[in-house]
């Protein structure tokens, strides 16, 4: 019994609604495995649709539990006013992990100690199918906790 490693790097989002108003929106994501656990980005201005966080977290979960090939990441990016501080939720994504958490026992297995992938994932409004732009994520899953490097690409 062993502790896995899923680090997530909340990188940046694209194609979201421009802002109407004079004011430029504000926009974050929170991103989660588990309900008890979430990360939050900090709050950026851009008066475009591509905010960029590059926010960096970890989370272990143990080899053996037995939902472990059920495991999804959830991600919400939000939009707040910057007059009125309201919030609202822009767009979701769930990314299921099962495809990373496989070839992580497989390459484990052949001594390669970590399995990664970046992706481009659509977000979309709850209980509507209509896509709300993207947000891009770095998934690293490794059997050792790797310390974010504030200085590194992403």
């Amino acid at each position: 019994m062993g502790i896995t490693w899923v680090e997530v790097c909340l990188i940046s989002a694209h194609g979201l609604q421009h802002s109407t108003s004079l004011w430029k929106r504000q926009w974050f994501a929170v991103g989660w495995i588990d309900l008890d656990s979430k990360y939050c980005t900090k709050v950026v201005d851009s008066g475009s649709g591509n905010p960029e966080w590059r926010t960096k977290f970890a989370i272990p979960v143990e080899d053996s539990a037995p939902n472990l090939l059920d495991l999804a990441l959830n991600v919400e990016v939000y939009s707040t006013d910057p007059i009125f501080f309201t919030e609202k939720l822009h767009g979701s994504a769930t990314v299921f992990l099962r495809e990373f958490l496989v070839k992580q026992v497989k390459n484990s297995e052949v001594s390669n100690p970590k399995q990664q992938g970046v992706g481009s994932y659509q977000l979309r409004k709850k209980k509507s199918s209509k896509p709300r732009g993207f947000i891009d994520i770095l998934i690293c899953i490794s059997n050792e906790k790797k310390e974010p490097n504030p200085h590194s690409g992403i």
